[in-house]
């Protein structure tokens, strides 16, 4: 054998199992919010324009099979979003800074904040009082500040893994 094929060098297997639970934490917390804030964006200039569409008649209906098909795609992911950016600063990585643990925290917040105190609310009084420009520009309110909470909240986990990752190459 050649002096250079007895070099051991770390593989997969030995770089997952030498990675803490921290550093995967993160991982699937820039995961799931770059998936919501993505959801977001197509919500704010997709989603919730088109509910301007339908008749008033057929706005009940729209609505209701809109709020059944966003479960596990939308609601269920974006509330784990929320909560994982909350728990940062108390899950944060070696190598991510506390500031910057707090920056993510806020975000989370913020958009749990945005969607429980004013985004649901307003879901709900469109199943009350049915299709209603007013309330529909209130939601696309209520969403541009969610929108613009999880946009930063994936910034700063975006940087946090690159920091991370250049920091792992040294």
């Amino acid at each position: 054998m050649t002096r250079h094929a007895t070099i051991s060098r770390p593989d997969v297997a030995t770089a997952a199992a030498t990675t803490g639970w921290r550093t995967w934490y993160l991982v699937a917390t820039a995961a799931l919010a770059a998936y919501s804030t993505g959801l977001s964006w197509q919500a704010q200039f997709v989603s919730y324009p088109l509910f301007r569409v339908p008749t008033a008649a057929e706005f009940p209906g729209y609505h209701l099979a809109y709020n059944d098909a966003i479960l596990w795609v939308v609601i269920v992911p974006g509330f784990l979003t929320f909560l994982a950016c909350a728990a940062l600063p108390f899950t944060r990585p070696d190598g991510v800074s506390r500031a910057t643990a707090w920056v993510v925290a806020l975000t989370g917040a913020g958009s749990l904040l945005s969607t429980v105190l004013w985004a649901i609310p307003l879901h709900d009084a469109l199943d009350r009082i049915g299709q209603d420009a007013a309330t529909i520009d209130s939601l696309l309110l209520a969403n541009g500040l969610r929108t613009v909470f999880l946009t930063a909240g994936a910034i700063a986990l975006s940087w946090c893994l690159a920091r991370l990752i250049g920091g792992n190459r040294r």
